[in-house]
């Protein structure tokens, strides 16, 4: 079940998780999640199952659309179903917007085999909880190339453009103009 973390317990998942999950050049430092979950109010779930912490997400909503900022599965509960588990309640408690998004690494670019077979591994774990890869959207964003996946409901479009203007929002709020020109969106 998924529960909603107040800022005070962040601390403790931050540098107990999410600093050994993610590395450096990819989560803020301490200070830049405090004020993206206070001021943005970007929400903090722990899963758990009978009182047990399995993983983790952090979620953004920007506008219609729900983005998963951060997912991660504890390494000693990583097989058992759980990322599915967190998948599919962010599905139930978002079913009022248009979309999920996610980011994830894009293997065109990965530097190795096996970053790159470990990233089509992650975007077959995502398709396999009904996410797609937005057709002919992809992002830079600070040097790291990504697609872009969404979870919607099966009558509704997907509007790239809209999406992208959502995700522009949610940058320019984050990293402000200056960071601005580190982030770039391809259409091709």
């Amino acid at each position: 079940m998924l529960k909603k973390l107040k800022i005070q317990q962040f601390k403790e998942l931050y540098r107990k998780h999410i600093m050994q999950d993610f590395p450096k050049t990819e989560r803020p430092n301490l200070k830049g999640f405090r004020r993206r979950i206070l001021k943005y109010n970007e929400k903090v779930f722990i899963y758990e199952e009978e009182t047990i912490e399995k993983g983790y997400c952090l979620v953004s909503e920007i506008g219609e659309y729900v983005l998963v900022t951060f997912l991660a599965v504890y390494k000693e509960n990583r097989g058992q179903g759980i990322g599915t588990k967190i998948l599919k309640e962010l599905k139930e408690k978002y079913n009022n917007k248009k979309g999920i998004l996610l980011e994830v690494e894009n293997p065109d670019f990965a530097e190795n085999e096996e970053e790159k077979s470990m990233q089509l591994k992650r975007i077959k774990f995502y398709e396999k909880s009904e996410f797609e890869i937005v057709p002919k959207l992809n992002a830079k964003l600070f040097f790291v190339n990504f697609k872009i996946m969404i979870y919607h409901q099966k009558n509704q479009e997907i509007k790239r453009d809209e999406i992208i203007d959502k995700l522009k929002e949610y940058y320019r709020r984050n990293v402000g103009k200056k960071g601005l020109k580190f982030i770039e969106f391809e259409t091709e």
